[in-house]
């Protein structure tokens, strides 16, 4: 086909078109003065919020919006103690929303996308594919009290998978909160003895399938939904 015949864009959506490319490379540019600033100087670094981290659509990445990880945030604080290890797997929003909020050295995400490697420590390089292989894994079994997992995709193997994860990292007694598909109820509690309850977790982009929240435990905030 000649270039003459080949089809134009139309003024609209070469403008739209624009408009992404130029938010994406501000987005990539800021991200790189993080990771600048991450390297100099970790602990006085100012507060990292979700604006640096654009979704990655090919990774199953779709952020909470803000109510829902406040909630999630302020659960994991309201069921521990100081010292206590916290799990966000796969949930690096509500990660970043509860390391701004509260003052706990032992919060970690578990992550697959390298970029949250900027908190450190505090990240592990983590693939569902492999529910036990990954860095410092026997230093952390068993060792967490709250435990807090969005698997990325949705469908029964990613959940099972995921599953193994938390019960590899699970201290005797941990709560674990799953976010995840309305359609996974069963299998969420026949994996983990997790029950619906009456939060819903919603997304910035918002989502066609319907998402809930599955949890080991009861709070004033958190309840069972009876059947």
């Amino acid at each position: 086909m000649d270039s003459d015949d080949a089809p134009a864009l139309s003024a609209d959506t070469l403008a739209l078109l624009q408009s992404f490319l130029s938010e994406k490379q501000e987005a990539e540019e800021r991200f790189a003065q993080l990771q600048e600033a991450a390297d100099a100087d970790f602990q006085n670094t100012k507060k990292i919020d979700m604006s640096y981290f654009q979704e990655d659509w090919q990774l199953s990445q779709f952020w909470y919006d803000d109510a829902t990880s406040d909630f999630i945030a302020d659960r994991a604080f309201a069921n521990t103690q100081d010292g206590d290890h916290i799990a966000f797997i796969s949930s690096p929003t509500a990660y970043v929303t509860f390391r701004n909020k509260y003052e706990r050295s032992n919060a970690f995400v578990f992550e697959f996308d390298q970029r949250f490697d900027v908190f450190r420590d505090q990240f592990v390089h983590y693939d569902f594919n492999h529910p036990v292989e990954f860095a410092r894994a026997q230093d952390m079994k068993h060792k967490f009290k709250f435990i807090v997992a969005d698997p990325p995709f949705l469908n029964e193997d990613c959940l099972a998978q995921t599953m193994e994860t938390v019960k590899f990292l699970a201290a005797e007694g941990a709560k674990v909160m799953i976010d995840t598909g309305a359609v996974m109820e069963d299998l969420a509690l026949k994996l983990i003895g997790a029950k619906i309850t009456n939060f819903r977790p919603a997304h910035k982009g918002g989502l066609a399938n319907e998402f809930r929240c599955y949890a080991t435990f009861n709070d004033d905030k958190l309840t069972w939904l009876s059947k």
